[in-house]
């Protein structure tokens, strides 16, 4: 909660895309460093960058959809947001995520989780060498 508090100090108009990369990138770093450990006191120290993941990427997706949609459909922008993240994505990764832990093990998944946060983070980082200067 602090970090969406303080989010006045760190998020700022135009950089969006570039924040939700580096929030891909630590969801990259939480998620790979998770499929090699095994002990469960250091695994609860690295959730720890949850402070780098949720709240940054969360907070740079409702700046930059509020940059988007027009004042009058920002409420509905954030509610489809939130349903896509929350709603539809939840249903899709919880399947799938069970799905490979139990043909695979939870070390695929988290290495899996983290191909896929990479990838997000190298699309992030495109989009805002696309977009960001705009």
């Amino acid at each position: 909660m602090a970090v969406f508090a303080l989010s006045f100090w760190w998020l700022r108009k135009g950089k969006e895309l570039i924040l939700i990369a580096a929030a891909g990138g630590f969801y990259f770093i939480r998620f790979f460093l998770s499929a090699w450990l095994n002990d469960p006191q250091l695994l609860a120290y690295l959730q720890i960058l949850q402070l780098l993941t949720f709240p940054v990427f969360y907070s740079a997706a409702i700046q930059y959809l509020y940059g988007m949609v027009p004042v009058e459909w920002r409420a509905t922008g954030q509610t489809v947001l939130a349903l896509l993240f929350f709603g539809v994505s939840g249903i899709v990764a919880s399947y799938a995520g069970g799905a490979i832990y139990e043909a695979f093990g939870g070390q695929i998944l988290f290495l899996s989780i983290s191909a896929l946060s990479f990838l997000g983070m190298l699309f992030g980082v495109g989009l805002y060498r696309v977009y960001g200067k705009q």
